[in-house]
């Protein structure tokens, strides 16, 4: 049944909303409406037609699956598998920073179960990471002391009637959701588990950026990471790729050297030091005075873009865009910076969606989405 519900006016200046088809952002809106107080809507093509596209003749189940897919590979949606009948269903990621629910009445379908590694990320990403009891960071990939890693913790524990649902859930370490228990977490007190988070978080970043160069540069001929998780199928592989893959993976050899573009980057791999460092060391040379650039940020945002298969040298001069600007170093401000660039060089320089499937990494499919939009401009102005 539809709600009520309100649009912030902050929405039409996200950064990511801005970058895919309009036809997309309406289907985002109207997923508030689809959803109940949880967040949780019915994810098919015919659902999602009936409801929201009901008198658009030119948008067929075909059409309407393509907008679904930006949703789900942009992270704004998160479909899964649920119930005992295994129905497609989804979750609007963000949906309670979207809405404001007054006495929210309890959820008819059933919740991503919390038992699946791609659930808990989920939830890890939408707390940005951040434990919401200790307040403290929480490592992204897994360190050896277990007690600093990712745990998702219950507002209202399961013996006592909570559920798995969105409301009722959050990311926080191990370590504090055990202290935690089923006491109060108004008089909550930060472990001593936690000495040693630092170690941990330097560890985990290190991690990421060895992981980010080999799965960027691996062997065509290596094994994907498949999944165990009985109720997930391949719709949702895009919002969770690259991840969960530290407990199952051996590193062999040296990743080989980086692809790099006709233009010869600014920074370049010599083998001394993995590029991400040069590349974060050479923008902080140059950008860092009078700007607020936070090394760990940028370092990271360099690796994720590159573990996406985003050329380097493209990626640097991206990166010079924004510190010529003196703007942030995010995913979303590297989306326009990338749309600037290619903008400029020619049309066929964009990356593009094939079939939309082929691609893969966020970046790519975002930069793809963004193509879209344009074509569809493009159409609306003939």
């Amino acid at each position: 049944m539809p709600r009520i519900r309100t649009v912030k006016p902050e929405l039409w200046e996200d950064e990511l909303l801005g970058t895919i088809p309009r036809d997309a952002r309406l289907l985002f809106i109207a997923t508030f409406n689809m959803a109940d107080d949880e967040g949780i809507l019915r994810w098919t093509p015919a659902y999602i037609k009936a409801q929201a596209f009901m008198y658009d003749d030119d948008l067929g189940p075909k059409e309407v699956d393509q907008l679904m897919r930006c949703l789900t590979d942009t992270g704004l949606v998160f479909p899964f598998i649920g119930g005992v009948a295994k129905q497609q269903m989804a979750v609007v990621v963000n949906f309670r920073k979207h809405q404001r629910i007054n006495r929210p009445q309890r959820s008819k379908l059933p919740p991503p179960s919390t038992s699946a590694w791609q659930v808990r990320e989920m939830y890890a990403r939408r707390d940005g990471w951040v434990c919401q009891l200790c307040g403290g960071e929480i490592p992204r990939r897994l360190v050896v002391n277990d007690d600093h890693n990712l745990w998702i913790d219950h507002v209202r524990p399961v013996p006592a009637g909570g559920t798995d649902h969105p409301s009722n859930v959050r990311a926080v370490h191990r370590v504090c959701g055990r202290s935690r228990g089923s006491g109060d977490e108004e008089g909550f007190i930060p472990p001593a588990g936690l000495a040693g988070i630092e170690d941990s978080l330097n560890d985990s970043l290190n991690r990421s950026v060895n992981d980010s160069v080999n799965d960027s540069y691996a062997p065509s001929n290596s094994q994907p990471h498949t999944s165990t998780d009985g109720d997930f199928s391949s719709m949702n592989h895009s919002l969770t790729e690259g991840k969960g893959k530290e407990g199952n993976r051996e590193r062999k050899g040296t990743p080989p050297t980086p692809r790099q573009s006709p233009g010869s980057p600014a920074v370049a791999q010599t083998g001394e030091r993995a590029i991400e460092d040069r590349m974060t060391d050479a923008f902080l040379e140059r950008y860092a005075r009078g700007n607020a650039y936070s090394q760990r940020q940028v370092r990271k945002v360099v690796a994720d873009t590159l573990a996406n298969g985003t050329d380097s040298g493209e990626l640097w001069k991206a990166l010079e865009r924004l510190g010529s600007l003196s703007k942030p170093v995010s995913a979303g401000t590297l989306q326009f910076a990338f749309s600037e660039i290619r903008q400029a060089q020619s049309a066929s320089n964009v990356i593009t969606l094939h079939n939309g499937q082929t691609l893969t990494g966020t970046d790519a499919k975002v930069a793809g989405w963004a193509a879209i939009a344009a074509s569809f401009d493009d159409e609306d102005s003939a």
